[in-house]
């Protein structure tokens, strides 16, 4: 449930979307968008899949397809195969998916967790699996998403000198012009956290913008974090939440949001969740992914 959505629920969302006639856009818009060469629609949605499963060329793409719909599938080259009992797609498969707005996108070679790879080990992760997409697909954009959603400020030094043009991670936000576009959020929709109603929520939320941020990294290595931030809003009326049984202790600093981690446990990672919401009902949210790693 944590992990996958059901077709009917998955076509509830696509409907909601289709009727209340908001744009979805391939991904290369938003790359596009966020080296601000264009703007975008006032509510811009794009939709990904991560892994290329089997049941979504089952189940999702006859949906997408009908509806002639743009996405993106992330793909770890070393799962891709053709016996038939496999959970996974096949380069065919794939290659169909690709002729019908589809975009085939670099989710690195194995997927394993690229946190603590030493750089040439990192750069083969990456460079293999593009190759391999292009050799089966044909020339597909510089767009990655990291296995389990895990970056580090290295990591993403990486994709930049590679020529990748943006990244995502695992964590919940909106996205806005001036963030990290190697780092980017993206709304989990799944049986566990995608109803309706929810789903209704998420498209209207609005990014909760930080500055004079005092941990820019993802990697923590002690078993506490210090983490800190400006926003626009006072910060008393900010409120902040951390998953997996971790310890938060919020301090209100005028506009400065002062958040004390502990029990931080080696290996997990966490997700840290800050919301405003105004007299309106507008609901402006900021996401964060950590991992301890000792």
């Amino acid at each position: 449930p944590s992990t996958n959505i059901s077709k009917e629920l998955f076509e509830d969302h696509i409907k909601y979307l289709v009727e209340e006639k908001i744009k979805v856009l391939p991904i290369t818009e938003l790359s596009k968008y966020l080296k601000k060469e264009i703007n975008l629609p006032k509510k811009t949605v794009f939709i990904t899949f991560d892994d290329a499963y089997k049941s979504f060329f089952q189940n999702g793409f006859p949906i997408l397809k009908k509806h002639k719909l743009p996405f993106s599938i992330f793909v770890s080259s070393h799962y891709v195969s053709n016996v038939e009992g496999s959970d996974f797609m096949s380069w065919s498969m794939l290659k169909e998916v690709s002729e019908s707005h589809g975009l085939i996108l670099n989710h690195s070679k194995s997927h394993e967790s690229l946190v603590g790879l030493d750089i040439q080990t990192l750069k083969e992760e990456i460079e293999q699996n593009q190759i391999e997409i292009e050799k089966n697909i044909g020339k597909q954009p510089k767009i990655f998403s990291y296995p389990f959603g895990e970056s580090s400020k290295k990591i993403e030094e990486v994709l930049k000198l590679l020529n990748y043009e943006i990244a995502f991670s695992q964590h919940s936000a909106p996205i806005h012009s001036d963030q990290n576009q190697y780092r980017l959020p993206r709304y989990a929709l799944n049986d566990e956290f995608g109803s309706l109603k929810r789903f209704k929520m998420i498209i209207q939320t609005k990014p909760l913008e930080i500055f004079e941020s005092s941990f820019d990294d993802s990697i923590v290595n002690t078993d506490e974090l210090d983490f800190s931030f400006l926003t626009k809003f006072p910060s008393e009326l900010v409120n902040c939440f951390v998953n997996n049984s971790a310890s938060m202790i919020k301090k209100d600093e005028g506009e400065r949001v002062s958040l004390y981690l502990s029990k931080l446990k080696n290996g997990v990672r966490y997700r840290i969740n800050c919301t405003y919401i105004n007299q309106s009902g507008e609901i402006f949210w900021y996401g964060k992914m950590i991992k301890r790693v000792n």
